[in-house]
């Protein structure tokens, strides 16, 4: 029998008992045995598929305790972190006031809290199994300092004899760092006292774990490293953006009881989102993606406080009856197809070949009811006086990606331009929330410059489809407005021709204001930067609320 088959069939028996040890109920599948793995297990946090490393286990004789291995893991699923939006808040907090680590602490501080619990009593112990991983884990990984402290925390937490779990790495690491007795006891005694608040613990291992941490390598999975692993997508960090309450308390008795320095306490304090945002993960091109993606999902989370519900879109048209059936012939509209009618007549072979269209007509002219057509044409000011959307929040994108959601969920579609200086569109008419809200995130600053000529352009192109449309911006419109003769003149006819011509505006001038309205145009003076999602989602629903109801807007 080859070392996978064994580990497999060894694994088979000791899972159900270390599920057991969470709930003999939960929904989580058998491990997966990896022939090839380099490290003794982990659990894919996305995917919550537990991994075992046939070779590596062989190797440490860590067959019989498979049992403890598998419940480490489970651990990680179950309690610590939980779930990738956790994990993804305790990320973004490390790095938003800690110097750049080789290796994250996050890792070593969810096994703390995992192992922990597992050495409790009630079920038959596994803490000798816990102890023996721990000793073969670092045997694999000499050179890791954070993962020796660990070790050292957990001699203190299980009395355990000292350097029985550091083994050969005890008097180096001694020479290294001589207070690190000292720091494992205060680790051991005062974390989990601070349960179950799991930010302020985090805090409080941070506090004392960070010098070790800037000591030790980046891990190559060879070793120590961390076995709660999943990539965060853009979802997991947009929810994490924004810090909890109780999130905020922890910041706060942390820096209050003086647990780091002033320098760090400083840099822990500001927690904003142009903060949170910047410590997003990873570098380079794949780091800018991965911002522009999770901004783009937290835009949509902010803008569902003001669309808590999807309001109706509805224009009258002819209403219409089928007509009797007729030979479909090609070169007719395929939408035109009964396939039903087709399937039951001529069933599905012949149907193939011979469908059935059905027209239909109105049935008395001028009968009218409700059908849809909805379109927004979205115009917004990403000018210089306004912050890149990517790195906090834009109070007029919020807007324009509120209106684009109002449009999606009233079964319409929206396009949008986003212009300074130059000018940038998506301008195919989309029903996507998160391609129209990725691309709302683009930013290019400078001074401000009105694309009348592409507004003169979209009113020819749409001619008897023509689009609502949004004008989202500031004063410094009024100067485009003024910089040539035809802008008037653009303005008025995409006033007359547009079902809605609307202006957001910033902060306007009463003369102003009813020039635009003079011009045909709807005008709804914004006084203050942060009304611009209120204003914003009343608009959505006043320009698609159902004819026969009162919209919120009043």
């Amino acid at each position: 029998m080859s070392a996978e088959e064994r580990i497999t069939s060894l694994a088979a028996r000791a899972f159900p008992r270390a599920r057991a040890r969470y709930s003999p109920y939960l929904l989580l599948g058998e491990p997966v045995v990896d022939p090839e793995g380099e490290t003794f297990a982990r659990i894919d946090l996305t995917s919550r598929t537990i991994r075992l490393g046939a070779r590596p286990i062989t190797e440490a004789a860590l067959e019989d305790a498979l049992e403890a291995l598998i419940a480490h893991e489970i651990g990680h699923h179950v309690a610590f972190p939980g779930s990738p939006v956790e994990h993804a808040r305790l990320l973004l907090l490390e790095r938003t006031f800690l110097p750049r680590l080789p290796r994250s602490l996050t890792g070593p501080f969810y096994d703390l809290l995992v192992d922990e619990r597992l050495g409790q009593g009630g079920l038959p112990s596994i803490e000798d199994d816990l102890c023996r991983i721990l000793a073969a884990r670092g045997a694999r990984s000499p050179d890791d300092m954070l993962f020796t402290f660990q070790r050292a925390v957990m001699e203190e937490l299980w009395q355990r004899r000292e350097g029985e779990l550091l083994g050969t790495t005890a008097a180096a690491f001694e020479r290294a760092f001589p207070d690190h007795r000292l720091d494992a006891k205060l680790v051991a005694q005062n974390l989990f006292a601070f349960a179950p608040d799991v930010t302020l613990q985090y805090l409080y291992f941070a506090s004392i774990a960070w010098r070790y941490a800037m000591a030790s390598p980046a891990p190559k999975h060879t070793g120590g490293g961390d076995c709660a692993e999943g990539e965060l997508s853009a979802e997991d960090l947009a929810a994490a953006l924004v810090p909890k309450k109780s999130e905020k308390a922890a910041i706060e008795r942390a820096i209050r009881e003086g647990f780091f320095p002033k320098d760090l306490a400083e840099k822990l304090a500001d927690q904003s989102l142009e903060r949170r945002a910047g410590a997003m993960p990873g570098d380079g091109a794949g780091k800018s993606e991965l911002l522009t993606t999770a901004m783009a999902a937290h835009y949509r989370r902010e803008a569902e406080k003001y669309l808590f519900r999807p309001p109706p879109a509805r224009v009258w048209a002819d209403a219409l009856v089928p007509t009797t059936h007729l030979e479909w012939e090609p070169g007719d509209p395929v939408a035109d197809i009964d396939w039903v009618a087709t399937l039951l007549r001529r069933g599905e072979t012949l149907g193939a070949a011979m469908p059935l269209l059905r027209e239909r007509i109105a049935d008395e002219e001028g009968q009218s009811t409700p059908s849809f057509l909805g379109r927004t044409e979205i115009y917004l000011d990403v000018s210089g006086s306004m912050p890149d959307p990517k790195r906090a929040l834009n109070a007029m994108t919020l807007a324009a990606q509120i209106l684009a959601t109002g449009t999606i969920r009233a079964g319409g579609a929206a396009r949008a331009l986003v212009y300074s200086m130059g000018h940038e569109k998506a301008w195919d008419f989309c029903r996507s929330e998160r391609v129209l809200s990725k691309f709302l995130m683009r930013y290019i600053g400078g001074g401000t410059h009105f694309p009348f000529d592409i507004l003169a352009a979209s009113v020819e192109e749409t001619r008897d489809e023509q689009p609502i449309r949004v004008v989202i911006t500031d004063s410094d419109f009024d100067a485009n407005y003024d910089a040539a003769r035809q802008n008037a003149a653009i303005f008025a006819r995409a006033a007359e021709r547009s079902p809605a011509f609307v202006l957001l505006l910033h902060a306007p001038s009463r003369e102003k204001v009813r020039r635009y309205e003079q011009a045909g145009a709807r005008v709804v003076a914004v006084r203050a930067l942060g009304d611009f999602p209120r204003v914003a989602a009343e608009l959505a629903f006043s320009l698609f609320d159902d004819p026969g109801t009162t919209n919120p807007s009043g």
